[in-house]
């Protein structure tokens, strides 16, 4: 009987899933997925969890309990850092500890540590004493490596031509085909929604602004677009050297878009409670003040409200549209 390796459907899935599934499914084994984010889910993760970590945090734990009954293993790695001189949220390290506190009851869980700042090739160690935990051979180990390292690849390459996160999963996945040809919306208004993955690409989370936004005739880019190169380097016009990895690629593909003119607005979709997040907020608020780009800034918490969002987002169209025009 097969074995199964329940992931929840938060956080660093909207980041890894494809390659987490593809090394997984290498060895032998069934992966299988939390539902979608919906209101049953976040209820839950808001009672199960303690109230000073923010939202996306709190949706984790209703996604594992999704899980904990229906499989043999839960994959929560600990992250600490994705390279030289950056961190992730400490949050990301405690996961699987506070899953460990939090339910009476859970299978083995599968937690690397996942700390790329010093070791040599630090990525395959973390790899092969996962599959020798899960009783693989060498050979087995570095098949499944190779082929989620080319699945991952192909993931950043495909996002990188302008597609959007989940259309991104299903091209990799080859449930649909990638058309070259395929032209985009030409609307005269393109916006950047900016923020982590898990929130921007997360339709209860953000309340579906990427649907509304289109809705409203309005060309949709995210940060998954560019290079991870190009973010660096644009981030590095901040005077300080801002360490957190992933608020660093939010702040690059601000500014980079802010001194490039490469769009009409801007809009922040941060969590309520996220200290790096504020203060990215502010410096990318007083950049794109300095530069004359329109940018509207978007809270979330468990009671915001979608009617709320939609309003916000068509005063902010048309003034940008106002803006455009004058």
């Amino acid at each position: 009987m097969c074995r199964k390796i329940g992931i929840p459907r938060a956080l660093m899935y909207h980041y890894y899933y494809p390659a987490w599934e593809t090394f997984f499914e290498e060895l032998g084994f069934e992966v299988i997925l939390s539902p979608e984010t919906n209101k049953e889910i976040l209820d839950k993760g808001v009672k199960m969890a303690v109230d000073d970590i923010c939202l996306p945090f709190k949706v984790f734990f209703g996604h594992v309990r999704e899980l904990v009954e229906r499989v043999d293993y839960l994959f929560i790695p600990k992250f600490i850092s994705l390279g030289k001189n950056n961190c992730v949220c400490p949050k990301f390290m405690g996961l699987p500890d506070m899953v460990k506190a939090i339910f009476a009851q859970y299978p083995p869980i599968l937690d690397p540590v996942i700390d790329l700042r010093y070791l040599f090739f630090p990525m395959r160690r973390i790899v092969y004493a996962l599959g020798k935990r899960l009783g693989a051979n060498m050979w087995q180990i570095e098949k499944a490596f190779y082929k989620a390292k080319k699945k991952y690849e192909e993931f950043l390459k495909v996002q990188q031509q302008g597609i959007l996160l989940d259309e991104a999963m299903k091209i990799v996945n080859n449930k649909i085909k990638f058309d070259k040809n395929k032209k985009d919306n030409n609307y005269p208004i393109t916006i950047a929604l900016l923020g982590h993955s898990y929130i921007t690409n997360d339709h209860c989370l953000s309340m579906n602004i990427i649907r509304h936004l289109q809705d409203l005739k309005v060309n949709v880019i995210t940060l998954e677009m560019f290079e991870p190169e190009v973010l660096e380097r644009e981030a590095d016009r901040q005077d300080k050297k801002l360490f957190w990895y992933y608020n660093r690629h939010v702040m690059g593909s601000a500014y980079h878009l802010i001194y490039n003119k490469r769009v009409n607005g801007l809009i922040q979709l941060t969590a309520f409670g996220c200290g790096p997040d504020s203060l990215v907020k502010e410096l990318i608020s007083l950049r794109g003040k300095e530069r004359g780009v329109s940018i509207l800034n978007i809270n979330i918490d468990e009671h915001s409200g979608e009617a709320g969002l939609l309003t916000r987002l068509e005063a902010f169209v048309d003034l940008v549209e106002r803006r455009e025009m004058a």
